[in-house]
């Protein structure tokens, strides 16, 4: 967390740290770094709390109640993102605290077995925001087809993780540039085929 925001700051880059549920007094020393890096705002992904390597650390990190999740937003100066919401309830109890943003996530399928897809419980959740707040998702979107997918349930924009982090360590820069215009390339194309000129034309008839 505190690397990630001094790469940041000492890049003049744009980025928002994600902080894994921490206690509260070990957030806001976390949040101090990131506001430092000029971050446009957090995110907490409370997926984390189940993590192998978070349980029985000092200071303690896990659940976080409605009440406690909103003490934490009414003291973060910028919009707060909440990552791992898999239900309808946990949107809600994120709207309830207070967050600008939710991100879809089962963190890769990592923290349980047998989770869902993202993509199977991201139009459900998006129904009941109905539009109180941006929600993003994320979890296997390798292809702008996939992009095209996720808009068309619903998704305000995606999060792309896993394919970044190969092509930098393969080709660096030049990869992820070769990375994004694959992506960019494959959307338009999707597009063409079912007939959005724009992204605010995606509509859900355009999946199945």
């Amino acid at each position: 967390m505190v690397n990630s925001s001094k790469i940041i700051k000492e890049n003049g880059g744009i980025g928002i740290p994600t902080i894994k549920p921490w206690d509260k007094e070990t957030y806001m020393t976390k949040l101090q770094y990131a506001l430092d890096s000029g971050s446009i705002a957090v995110a907490m992904d409370v997926d984390a709390s189940g993590l192998p390597f978070l349980k029985n650390q000092n200071p303690p990190a896990g659940r976080k109640t409605v009440e406690e999740l909103k003490e934490i937003i009414d003291q973060t100066p910028v919009p707060f993102i909440v990552k791992g919401i898999m239900s309808v309830k946990g949107a809600m109890k994120a709207k309830e605290a207070g967050a600008a943003a939710i991100v879809v996530s089962n963190h890769g399928g990592r923290v349980l077995d047998s989770v869902p897809a993202t993509a199977s419980v991201l139009e459900e959740i998006v129904k009941a925001v109905d539009g109180s707040m941006k929600v993003f998702v994320d979890g296997g979107i390798r292809s702008g087809i996939d992009v095209f997918k996720a808009l068309a349930l619903g998704a305000d924009g995606v999060l792309i993780c896993r394919p970044f982090v190969n092509v930098i360590y393969g080709a660096q820069e030049e990869g992820v540039q070769v990375l994004v215009d694959k992506l960019g390339s494959e959307l338009k194309d999707a597009m063409e085929m079912c007939g959005a000129s724009s992204l605010a034309e995606i509509t859900r008839d355009m999946v199945r």
